[in-house]
C-alpha cells in the first residue's frame, strides 16, 4: 500500500489540469472516504485492480463528468 500526502496529489493535479484523478494516480478507480483528510492510499490489488482511497473533498474536487 502506498500513501501519498494530499498536497502531493494536488500538486500532481495542478501540473496536469486536463487529466482525471484516476489517470494521474494510475488507478482503475478512486473511492471516497470521509475518514481521510490528508492522505491518499493506493492499493495495488483489489479484485485484480489498482485502486485509490482519497478524502471525499479531494475526490469531489477533481471529479470529471
Amino acid at each position: 500500500m502506498t500513501r501519498l500526502a494530499r498536497a502531493e496529489v494536488e500538486a500532481m493535479m495542478d501540473g496536469r489540469p486536463d487529466t482525471t484523478l484516476e489517470a494521474a494516480l494510475e488507478v482503475f478507480e478512486v473511492f471516497a472516504s470521509g475518514a481521510l483528510s490528508d492522505e491518499v492510499y493506493i492499493l495495488e490489488d483489489v479484485a485484480g485492480k489498482r485502486i485509490a482511497i482519497a478524502p471525499t473533498a479531494l475526490r469531489d474536487k477533481y471529479r470529471r463528468g
